[in-house]
């Protein structure tokens, strides 16, 4: 019965930031792959969604550029995101809502990435302009957690979910209608399930029937 469940299509929405995101880690059969494997790949990341603007971008390319050590641990920041967002996808798909721990860990990132707006001058010394103060990538990393945060405050929490293919691990919101979907994609991983179970079958040797049954 759970296959028909699962065999429904899934309503099209584009994905949430956080699952974005998250998914820049993908899987298969040779393991990991890192979409964002220095942060020249991130700060174009964040460009392209919209969490930093180009200047900020070139800004930020270039004063890390020169800082290497710096430049690693704000990379590795991100990954700890990244990677809390997985832990909570599995926690919620098996429990239903994350640990103390992960909310305290969300929480921690959101507060950091607090920032005020500020009046000042512009450089001609003619006009004023209003300028956000604060740590553009600190401000970008808290702009993902929102999107996770806000999800699991306005939404069911246990429709998110891990993709049950191992070799995939997609983080995914499962909108079937029914809510019991394993799969990211039915087309892909949902498939290659239902063909290995097939294989599975098929090489299950049959049972005889005892000699007494059979001369029945």
């Amino acid at each position: 019965m759970s296959e028909i469940h699962e065999s429904q299509p899934e309503p099209s929405a584009a994905n949430e930031l956080f699952v974005e995101f998250a998914n820049t880690l993908e899987y298969d059969r040779d393991g990991a792959t890192d979409e964002l494997p220095n942060v020249a790949a991130l700060l174009t990341w964040l460009r392209e969604h919209n969490l930093i603007s180009e200047r900020g971008r070139a800004v930020e390319a270039a004063r890390l550029a020169r800082d290497s050590r710096t430049a690693e641990r704000r990379l590795e920041r991100f990954r700890f995101l990244r990677q809390l967002m997985h832990d909570i996808a599995e926690r919620v798909g098996a429990a239903g809502s994350p640990t103390a721990a992960q909310v305290r860990e969300l929480n921690h990132i959101l507060r950091h990435g607090l920032h005020y707006h500020q009046l000042r001058r512009e450089e001609a010394g003619n006009q004023y302009e209003i300028a956000q103060i604060g740590d553009r990538l600190d401000q970008a990393r808290a702009g993902i957690a929102n999107s996770l945060a806000h999800y699991l405050a306005d939404h069911s929490a246990d429709r998110l979910r891990t993709c049950a293919n191992p070799t995939c691990r997609w983080v995914f919101v499962d909108r079937s209608p029914t809510g019991q979907r394993r799969w990211c994609d039915m087309r892909t991983c949902g498939n290659q399930a239902k063909a290995a179970r097939h294989r599975a079958r098929a090489k299950t040797p049959k049972q005889e029937l005892p000699a007494s049954s059979a001369s029945v």
